[in-house]
């Protein structure tokens, strides 16, 4: 007799067929098909390994003979031209390859990372740039193809080969309707991520900042929600900027029972909806995976103990399994 899934098993395949979706959503942008998607050449590589460094390689079509290449951002009057680099492969054909920074335009500041050495840097405004290759030949004509996507990188790998950054900012290569590639730079929205979180022997601190928000909206408290069930707790935050600490009593989570309660934590501001604290702005595709915390006894002055597991939802979501330990046990 097959044995039936266990219910833990279902909610762990539905999440990885949710991860695959937005992974392939992701990698797709809806926009009306461009006068110039043809001709077009397929990208051998084209990557964005750490979110700012794009890779590309094109084989040069087999009726050009190529002086030169490039990689052309966008269109219109004021295109962004990246120089590519002609190789000839074993097989006789030729390559046109090419390694750049990418960044976006408003973000740049003082400390940002700096530029590895022979490589130039782009500043970017934030929006998607379709990309183009242009080939010229010796007698200075120019041949334009658009450029189709290459197939996903890791699909489903350990790890997202276009990590969200941690300054609030992405850089993606996505795809039109058409199959054109195209990069796309911008801001994500308003989320607190976890620094850090310390489990101690009385109590759990939490440490975590407000991203892609204002000063003035640098503020809150933290907020223990019982899943399934109407109860919270609201945890006061202390602030320094955009970074918010909180601590973590056994009271905290009030007459849990000795039964296992399961308690989300959100951040609860004065303006603005509240957000779930993750830890997202990694290049980890499951933290709940591999950012693993341990079991451990939180006892309070009154003896009182309670069994405590923070852990990370596939999603990347902070929550608690909590249960209180009868006494004489």
């Amino acid at each position: 007799m097959k044995q039936l899934p266990t219910p833990h098993q279902v909610m762990r395949k539905g999440y990885a067929a949710v991860r695959s979706a937005r992974s392939r959503l992701d990698s797709l942008v809806l926009v009306p098909p461009s006068p110039d998607d043809w001709p077009r050449v397929a990208a051998d590589h084209l990557s964005l390994l750490d979110g700012r460094t794009l890779n590309v390689c094109v084989t040069v079509p087999d009726d050009l003979t190529a002086a030169s290449a490039s990689l052309v951002l966008g269109g219109g009057s004021s295109p962004v031209v990246i120089p590519l680099t002609l190789v000839q492969r074993g097989d006789g054909r030729v390559e046109a390859r090419g390694t750049s920074v990418v960044d976006l335009l408003e973000n740049v500041r003082a400390d940002s990372p700096p530029v590895p050495a022979g490589m130039r840097r782009f500043l970017l405004e934030a929006g998607q740039w379709r990309l183009s290759v242009v080939f010229t030949d010796v007698r200075g004509q120019e041949r334009r193809f658009a450029l189709a996507a290459a197939p996903r990188l890791m699909p489903d790998g350990p790890t997202l080969p276009e990590p969200v950054r941690a300054d609030g900012t992405y850089c993606r290569v996505i795809a039109s309707s058409t199959g054109r590639a195209y990069l796309s730079l911008g801001r994500d929205h308003a989320e607190a991520e976890i620094v850090s979180v310390d489990i101690g022997w009385s109590q759990i601190t939490l440490r975590g900042r407000l991203v892609n928000s204002p000063a003035e909206a640098c503020s809150g408290d933290v907020e223990l929600i019982r899943r399934n069930g109407k109860v919270s707790r609201t945890l006061p935050a202390t602030w320094q900027g955009d970074v918010f600490t909180c601590t973590v009593h056994t009271a905290d989570f009030g007459a849990s029972g000795s039964k296992e309660q399961i308690w989300d934590v959100r951040l609860r501001r004065p303006r603005g909806r509240s957000l779930k604290l993750c830890r997202r702005r990694t290049d980890v595709r499951s933290p709940g995976d591999v950012f693993r915390m341990p079991n451990r006894l939180l006892t309070a002055d009154d003896g009182t103990a309670l069994r405590i597991n923070p852990y990370y939802t596939p999603v990347g979501s902070l929550a608690f399994r909590a249960a209180l330990i009868p006494s004489g046990s």
